[in-house]
């Protein structure tokens, strides 16, 4: 069978599961739509498993919500498999002793809220991989029929009352219509400056590859990022003075953490929005997960990159300024510094990323860079579970929440490294001596942590 893709309506996911399970398909099936992309594993024409790059809609979010294992015990799973690249449901069948009946049972009541979801959607954008590798990933087999699993979802949509939708899901999947109708917008940006037509075919395809590629990170669990050799060298000389490691050591370690215990995202659980909450909600494992992380070379980065003194010195910056922001925008002094810290993180991705494949010229790959990022940090943020607060600070979103002030003052007192396709505005006052005396501060702690970074190379 031949890969698929193309736009369904909302009436039409039946028709397309229908011929899935009369053709017999073995493979893998996506579903994107707003932030999300939805995936369901078909074994011979039966929905095998599902799953999710919304963290609240995976396995591990699922049984936590069910009750069926302790948050201990499916943090410690998650970790392993997201850390050691082993299935979760293998981890958790060897490690927690969970009944294989009782995930197959939490499986298919998932799958059913996925289908039931993806029924709500006006639009959804399909592909179907019938290369996947199904049967080497089908620990648990859901053996979900198609017809019943349709009809249970649509019954699930008919019943639920309206106006209880519990979220508000906005347009910024990475979905391969979304980044090709972002490439002609950028290409309409840059509309005054001359470009062969191969040189616009080529960054065309560049363009596409960089967002499959970001796409697909996203869409495979708690979206981790490998941890830099000079940022090793920290966390490891920490932990060996039995201290815990510090934003400042390693803004990639904080994000890894984050996505780490933010992947269990069920009602009523909390979610860390500081890289001291992240390491305190691991608890007793804390440094094992660390060790799981470092030990890794997909996790650990042995080479250095020739930005990474840059981006450092950016990264310190932007952490010293925002700690003498906290107060003025109201967050807590370890929530602003993280929430400082993590665009740096997506910038590091979305700039590696964009350089591995050269657009046209580099007006366009500065006009891409600005367009990727607030996208990227969306559906980063939705994938690891992030709380609003981070979500704000990596998308700059919406404006009047704290943590995107913050992102815009900290711009101001740090410099502007990162890129945005927001209007530039300077959100000072001259009536607001507070907020003058903490940018002040704020340009100074700035600036003395980039002159230490420099003199510490």
């Amino acid at each position: 069978m031949l890969t698929l893709s193309g736009t369904l309506g909302r009436l039409y996911l039946g028709d397309l599961l229908e011929w899935l399970h009369l053709t017999h398909a073995t493979g893998r099936l996506l579903l994107s739509a707003g932030d999300v992309t939805r995936a369901f594993d078909m074994n011979r024409g039966k929905v095998a498993f599902v799953a999710s790059s919304r963290a609240s809609e995976r396995l591990g979010s699922w049984l936590l919500r069910e009750g069926v294992a302790p948050r201990d015990v499916l943090m410690r799973a998650l970790v392993v498999s997201q850390t050691q690249g082993e299935l979760f449901t293998t981890v958790l069948k060897r490690e927690a002793g969970i009944d294989p009946a009782k995930l197959a049972e939490a499986g298919r009541s998932l799958a059913t809220t996925l289908a039931s979801r993806v029924l709500r959607e006006e639009q959804v954008i399909f592909t179907f991989d019938p290369t996947w590798p199904v049967k080497e990933r089908n620990e648990v087999d859901l053996d979900l029929d198609c017809r019943n699993l349709i009809m249970q979802a649509a019954y699930r949509v008919d019943t639920r009352p309206a106006g209880t939708q519990t979220h508000i899901t906005p347009n910024t999947t990475l979905d391969p219509n979304r980044l090709e109708a972002l490439f002609w917008h950028i290409t309409l940006e840059l509309e005054g400056e001359l470009l062969e037509a191969t040189a616009v075919t080529e960054a065309h395809r560049a363009f596409l590859a960089v967002g499959d590629l970001l796409h697909r990170w996203v869409a495979q669990g708690p979206p981790l990022l490998p941890v830099g050799p000079a940022d090793a060298q920290r966390i490891i000389r920490r932990l060996k003075a039995g201290k815990q490691p510090r934003l400042e050591d390693s803004p990639t370690l904080a994000w890894n953490l984050l996505c780490l215990v933010n992947g269990l995202d069920a009602p009523g659980q909390p979610r860390a929005s500081s890289a001291i909450e992240a390491w305190e909600m691991a608890g007793e494992h804390a440094k094992v997960f660390v060790h799981f992380i470092l030990d890794n070379p997909r996790w650990h980065r042995e080479k250095k990159s020739a930005n990474d003194p840059a981006l450092r010195r950016a990264a310190l910056a932007r952490i010293a300024a925002a700690r003498k922001l906290a107060d003025v925008v109201g967050l807590a002094e370890e929530t602003a510094a993280t929430a400082a810290a993590l665009p740096m993180v997506v910038l590091e991705l979305v700039a590696t990323a964009l350089s591995s494949s050269p657009l046209a010229s580099s007006a366009m790959q500065r006009c891409a860079l600005q367009h990727l990022l607030p996208l990227v940090g969306q559906a980063a943020s939705t994938a690891a579970g992030m709380p609003e607060v981070l979500l704000a600070a990596l998308t700059s979103s919406p404006r009047q929440h704290p943590a995107a002030r913050l992102t815009r003052l900290v711009g101001l007192a740090a410099g502007e490294f990162l890129s945005t396709a927001e209007p530039r505005e300077d959100p000072t006052s001259p009536a607001d001596p507070a907020l003058t005396t903490a940018l002040t501060a704020a340009r100074k702690a700035a600036d003395k942590a980039s002159r230490t970074s420099a003199g510490q190379r």
